[in-house]
């Protein structure tokens, strides 16, 4: 069925922010003469947003967080993302393309994301489809992150549809299981940071190329 509203996933899905993350990283923990991390590594770590990331990233350097220094990592790196302005961030391929047509189509467009809401706001203006988007939603004081589906019905409520009139489209297993929890089909992409291959993580459909969604209500 064509969906009134698509909504996204932000890293990994829409775009590909590793190589700005893995440097913001690296730039805060050698700031605190902790080692570097390799980017395939850091890759596995992104999706909980920023105070997972640096709690991931201190346990892989076998490393003991004095207290409070999470919480100063956490703004640190945010800080050091910020100032980088996206400069190795990317669209996914075909993601332009995508959210043009859906535009064109008349279909409601979302983001739901961990990063928090700032920082998704920003990716997208420096990316230069803000435009394209009718909803952003990121982590925030208001929300429990995903795979929790508060910020995905909410995005859903903003956009002022119904959780069976929206497809979700993500890149891994917590973009499943939010989607599962606010009964929402969902659709990843194989290009993703997950760990996992996406066919093995139980989603609707699975796609190569975000160009390939519209096939999904479109076929014959």
């Amino acid at each position: 069925m064509r969906p009134e509203a698509v909504i996204f996933d932000l890293d990994g899905t829409l775009i590909h922010s590793a190589s700005d993350i893995h440097a913001a990283l690296n730039t805060v923990l050698a700031r605190h003469s902790y080692p570097n991390l390799e980017l395939d590594d850091v890759k596995l770590m992104i999706g909980g947003g920023p105070e997972l990331l640096i709690r991931r990233a201190l346990a892989s350097l076998e490393v003991q967080a004095a207290s409070g220094e999470i919480d100063s990592l956490t703004a640190e790196f945010e800080q050091a993302y910020l100032d980088r302005g996206s400069r190795l961030t990317t669209l996914a391929p075909g993601a332009r393309e995508l959210l043009e047509y859906l535009v064109a189509q008349e279909i409601s467009v979302g983001v739901c994301s961990n990063k928090p809401q700032h920082l998704c706001q920003t990716s997208l203006e420096n990316l230069e489809v803000r435009s394209l988007v009718d909803v952003v939603r990121g982590s925030g004081p208001c929300f429990p992150i995903k795979p929790h589906p508060a910020v995905l019905l909410a995005t859903i409520d903003e956009l002022d549809t119904t959780a069976e009139q929206v497809l979700y489209v993500g890149d891994s297993s917590t973009d499943v299981s939010t989607g599962r929890s606010a009964a929402v089909d969902v659709a990843l992409v194989r290009s993703g940071y997950d760990a996992t291959p996406a066919d093995s993580l139980g989603a609707d459909w699975v796609v190569d190329d975000l160009r390939d969604i519209p096939a999904i209500w479109n076929q014959v």
